[in-house]
């Protein structure tokens, strides 16, 4: 505990979260999520139970299929429309379904004619 809050290490968060370090160090890297404070010579990144909470949200999202940008802006943006980048990402995703329906139809068809 430092300053009477309760501070997670990297490796500690990665467990509660179920991500990879690799996974955290990215959202850091691309200002998803940046470490809560750095401890130490090394500067340890350790992360309080504010960034626990908004990683589980960005994990949320992220297993909706939104893309980090979108996220970003969902996550650090008060005055966004949610509703809408939701709807934008939806979508999305529904076209992106289409275009792999299409792609296996003519998969099945060209496996078809070699028949």
């Amino acid at each position: 505990m430092i300053k009477d809050r309760t501070y997670y290490t990297v490796g500690e968060i990665c467990s509660l979260c179920g991500v990879t370090r690799k996974t955290l160090f990215y959202y850091d890297r691309t200002g998803l999520l940046a470490p809560s404070l750095r401890s130490g010579t090394q500067a340890h990144k350790l992360y309080d139970s504010e960034a626990l909470t908004q990683l589980k949200e960005i994990i949320e999202y992220r297993e909706a299929g939104l893309t980090i940008a979108e996220i970003r802006i969902l996550v650090h943006d008060e005055n966004c429309d949610k509703h809408q980048i939701l709807e934008n990402a939806l979508m999305r995703i529904i076209s992106q379904k289409d275009e792999k329906e299409k792609e296996i139809l003519k998969l099945r068809e060209m496996i078809s004619q070699l028949r």
